[in-house]
């Protein structure tokens, strides 16, 4: 192992813990503006109290450790592959689920760990085949690119009625994924912005580079709101493993069907990334399941129909 890569992987093993720090921050900062003996699955944060938060200190604090997060990944990508640098950001989830334990007091259950085993090992599993496999360098006509923007939206859109409409513990993992699938979108929509200037010699004004820039900036827009929505209704472990699941799959599925890096991937590397990727979803819905919070609130809803139908009796 070369100085370069082993710096690099001490790198991302910081910004991994600086990102899951932010992101319990973050989490306690959106909690703050809800009733604290409120059910958390029933909290939803409006436009209002989203600009709320920026008067929240510790909000605030996580969102600049976020930042720093970013900034050493970015920086870790420099000194080493994709293929070693972004397996070691999924270090995050096991990150957030003991400083979660380590503020919240709880115990970590064997099937928690168990799930993040399973969502961790997806997630690598799902990196290594796309960073070894997909490649690509052909330039993309902007049809292809608006139509892929319109499709996650109207996505986003479902997802986002089922999210009002789901189950307790499923109402973070859905909100999570809306704002991570426009943050996927936005990471290919990025790639595929700086391909046109670095790549095919477009101008920084040319409408396309434009175009493509405009949609990157409304997708992380729109996926700060959903992100903090999955924060406002559910454990802050949650939102970490559903993004650090969904963000790389929908910037890889962008890199391979849009921007042509799969052309030349043959069906065995598919399957694998199909399977790995299975992995990791039910990895993250397991964590949704079995976390602490939502067992609790299960217990709590079990107990009170059981009085309702008591007293009814």
């Amino acid at each position: 192992m070369t100085f370069e890569i082993a710096l690099a992987i001490a790198m991302q093993v910081v910004g991994s813990f600086l990102f899951a720090s932010g992101a319990i921050l973050q989490s306690l900062g959106v909690k703050s503006t809800f009733d604290p003996n409120a059910v958390a699955s029933s909290n939803q944060l409006s436009i209002k109290g989203l600009l709320s938060l920026f008067k929240i200190r510790k909000w605030l604090l996580g969102l600049l450790f976020v930042f720093l997060g970013a900034a050493i990944h970015l920086t870790a990508l420099s000194f080493a592959p994709v293929s070693v640098v972004q397996p070691v950001g999924i270090l995050a989830v096991p990150w957030s689920v003991l400083l979660a334990a380590r503020i919240h007091k709880h115990k970590v259950s064997h099937k928690v760990w168990i799930a993040v085993g399973i969502t961790v090992a997806g997630v690598i599993g799902f990196t290594v085949f796309s960073s070894l496999f997909a490649k690509g360098d052909r330039e993309v006509t902007f049809q292809p690119v608006l139509i892929s923007f319109l499709v996650v939206c109207a996505v986003c859109a479902v997802l986002s009625f089922f999210a009002t409409r789901a189950a307790p513990w499923a109402k973070a993992m859905l909100w999570s994924a809306v704002g991570a699938t426009f943050y996927g979108l936005a990471s290919g929509l990025m790639k595929h912005a700086m391909d046109l200037v670095q790549k095919h010699n477009h101008q920084l004004t040319s409408w396309t580079f434009i175009a493509s820039v405009a949609m990157m900036l409304a997708c992380y827009g729109l996926g700060v709101w959903m992100i903090q929505q999955g924060y406002a209704s559910g454990p802050a472990e949650i939102t970490v493993g559903t993004m650090t699941t969904v963000d790389p799959f929908v910037a890889v599925l962008f890199g391979l069907i849009v921007l042509g890096e799969g052309g030349a991937m043959g069906p065995w590397p598919m399957l694998g990334m199909a399977v790995t990727g299975a992995v990791a979803v039910a990895g993250v819905v397991i964590l949704s399941k079995e976390h602490p919070d939502a067992v609790e609130e299960r217990e709590r809803a079990s107990a009170t129909a059981e009085a309702t139908g008591a007293s009814g009796s």
